[in-house]
């Protein structure tokens, strides 16, 4: 059995688990037992939804080191062969914790260095293995870059097609959206006369608590749907003609789909993403929250006029995001920790 230990709430969005969740699919396809373990209720929400397996901990998120014990005896019990944890929170002690009754992987999104693990993956677009050089841990094999981004089934060899004229525009802010810039965002290109006709559909996260506020401004609009709990994530994408996006894992589910992106970062840990995607020329680049404030939506805006406007641009980004990510990273992810399994 093959543990993943990750976390979903209104705080930190669903990004976390749902990336597990499709290196599980994965792990299952391979006849892997999979089951996650989560701090409390919140994550558990997600994972019953998708009929995932899982443990409830009751324990603090932000406090990984005070869940040993709890993972001690469930380790007794089941007998894991191998853990993979995804959570900003983990320590280099953790680690040293738990690989004392079992193998582990680490989910990395910034550049870890010193962690204990006997995987980690990286498989943002910046990460390499200059990057980690000499400080990377002995013993510790790297899955890094865009190879090893765990997507679903449903965009290994997606279809895509850049039409004549761009019409409709996907909006996602991740799972939580703490600034309501999904508000802030459709709000500013519904009054800008070269963006007021598109039609938007708006994508909120499971944990969104400004729900309320998008729905009110698409019972105003015809030109507007706000959709949550989505499913069909790909089939949206696939009629999208354009979509703005935050940095995060929808950044390589658009690159494998082949949708020009409009990006922007509003936490620290989406800015190396997005800068990554618009220094090689595959996006347009959108801005930064944290910096910009609500300046930031009119410089989206902007670059939604300009992208709408010109299908030679929309093609030419389509067809480099899809040389980046081609959807098999989660199988290549379960090759890797499945051979740990009995």
């Amino acid at each position: 059995m093959i543990f993943i230990r990750a976390d979903a709430n209104e705080k930190i969005g669903t990004g976390h688990v749902m990336r597990c969740m499709a290196i599980a699919d994965a792990m299952k396809q391979r006849g892997q037992q999979v089951c996650f373990l989560t701090a409390d209720r919140e994550g558990s929400r997600l994972l019953k939804d998708r009929n995932q397996q899982y443990l409830v901990l009751d324990t603090d998120y932000t406090a990984l080191e005070e869940e040993l014990p709890v993972l001690r005896r469930i380790f007794r019990e089941k007998r894991p062969d191998f853990l993979l944890v995804d959570s900003y929170y983990a320590t280099p002690e953790y680690f040293r914790e738990i690989r004392k009754d079992v193998p582990t992987g680490l989910l990395d999104d910034g550049v870890l260095t010193g962690y204990p693990v006997d995987v980690l993956i990286n498989y943002n677009i910046f990460a390499s293995a200059a990057l980690y050089g000499a400080a990377g841990e002995t013993g510790t094999k790297y899955l890094l870059g865009p190879d090893y981004v765990p997507l679903r089934r449903e965009f290994i060899e997606a279809d895509y097609r850049v039409r004549e004229k761009a019409e409709r525009v996907l909006i996602t802010t991740g799972g939580s959206d703490q600034y309501n810039l999904g508000t802030k965002l459709l709000t500013k290109a519904l009054a800008d006369p070269h963006t007021a006709n598109l039609h938007y559909t708006v994508v909120s996260g499971a944990y969104n608590t400004h729900l309320q506020e998008l729905q009110e401004v698409a019972n105003r609009h015809e030109n507007v749907r706000v959709l949550s709990n989505v499913r069909n994530m790909w089939e949206l994408m696939r009629e999208s003609d354009l979509a703005v996006s935050a940095g995060g894992s929808t950044m390589y589910e658009l690159s494998a789909a082949g949708v020009p992106v409009i990006c922007f970062s509003f936490v620290d840990n989406q800015e190396r993403i997005v800068r990554g995607f618009a220094e090689r020329g595959l996006v347009s680049f959108g801005g930064n929250y944290l910096v910009q404030g609500e300046s930031m939506a009119e410089e989206i805006v902007y670059h939604l006029d300009r992208l709408a406007a010109d299908r030679q641009l929309r093609k030419s980004y389509s067809q480099k995001l899809r040389k980046l990510v081609d959807g098999q990273g989660a199988m290549r992810i379960a090759g890797e920790l499945c051979g740990f399994g009995r």
